[in-house]
């Protein structure tokens, strides 16, 4: 959701991160609010198998399961996981990755509690998931530490307490996992649990961002384009927002056609920050939907097409019914389609 405000939200990879809140609304477009925590990630395997040598791990993998080895319980898991030689399967994945918790595989806790988290492979329960994540950062494993926070962040299987949460992303961060450094640097620059700190929320942002995650780039890059804990800098804004939209981060697309729309650290571009709204869109964020059907309504830099601006408002509104511009969304739709009625009408008549 884009929105005038400032506030920072951050992503993790693929494990388990949870974004408490994103961009909100605009009638023209405004400046996206910074993200908050991440979602939910999940543990990489250590190594990925080769190809070719699959069948043959899987093979050594079940039987070493089978008898009682933790770490092949994990591997043989992800093999169903991740449909390494084999379909995707959570229903065998999921049981496999509980077995190797069972057997002490802290990587199998954190794996047995994203799947709880999302009800992969089995019936979801946020409450089953919390516990494998207390488990398994209480056996070291960093990222069940951060989603454990998330979950306290949320109130998801756990009461909310978001000082809790600070705790359990400060310790991830200290063990290098860095969606747990993008949350605690999201918890400084929101003051969810400890006093803000945009300094601070900079120096862990970038920290993570150093380390490849774009969702942290994102949140630094809403920083330096507010000014927060450092002096405004649209140029480098700019920068971030463009890598982590290289990445398809649906909020560093929509943020980077505000910019590219109102020529902020760049030539200004109409064009260039419709087709970045219209990818934006595609990744899921309503209010770049809106802003790109509101431009197909009024015809401002494209031809106007009351059909495309009906869809594109529709998908924003079905996206997030809540954000700041569901009112004028809705507006504009109703408006859109008593055009579009009466252009039938007048073609009836005619």
């Amino acid at each position: 959701m884009i929105d005038r405000k400032s506030r920072p939200c951050a992503l993790a990879r693929t494990m388990v991160a949870i974004c408490l809140a994103a961009l909100a609304g605009m009638t023209d477009p405004a400046w996206a609010e910074p993200a908050e925590t991440a979602r939910v990630q999940t543990v990489d395997p250590i190594e990925a198998p080769d190809k070719d040598d699959a069948a043959d791990d899987r093979a050594v993998a079940a039987a070493d399961c089978e008898a009682g080895d933790a770490e092949a319980c994990t591997r043989l898991a992800y093999f169903h996981h991740e449909g390494d030689g084999v379909p995707p399967d959570d229903t065998l994945a999921t049981p496999l990755f509980a077995r190797a918790c069972q057997l002490g595989n802290m990587t199998g806790c954190a794996m047995a509690g994203y799947a709880y988290s999302r009800g992969n492979g089995v019936a979801l329960s946020h409450e089953r998931a919390a516990a494998y994540y207390a488990f398994a950062c209480h056996g070291g494993e960093a990222t069940a530490c951060s989603n454990l926070g998330l979950a306290y962040i949320g109130g998801e299987g756990v009461p909310k307490d978001p000082k809790r949460a600070v705790q359990l992303f400060k310790q991830a961060c200290d063990m290098d996992d860095m969606s747990g450094c993008a949350n605690l640097g999201a918890s400084y620059s929101l003051g969810k649990g400890v006093a803000p700190n945009q300094r601070q929320a900079a120096r862990l942002f970038r920290r993570a961002c150093d380390a490849d995650d774009q969702h942290a780039c994102y949140n630094l890059g809403v920083l330096h384009r507010d000014g927060l804990g450092m002096p405004q800098d649209y140029k480098q804004a700019f920068a971030l927002f463009q890598q982590s939209c290289g990445v398809d981060e649906a909020a560093a697309c929509g943020n980077l056609a505000m910019l590219v729309n109102d020529g902020r650290g760049v030539r200004r571009d109409r064009q260039r920050a419709l087709e970045l709204f219209d990818r934006a869109c595609q990744f899921g964020e309503p209010e770049s939907c809106f802003t790109l059907g509101r431009a197909y309504q009024t015809g401002k830099g494209i031809a106007p097409d009351a059909a495309r601006a009906i869809e594109l408002l529709e998908r924003a509104l079905a996206l997030d019914p809540d954000t700041d511009s569901a009112i004028d969304a809705r507006k504009a739709l109703d408006e859109a389609r008593g055009m579009g009625a009466g252009r039938k009408s007048r073609e009836t008549a005619e």
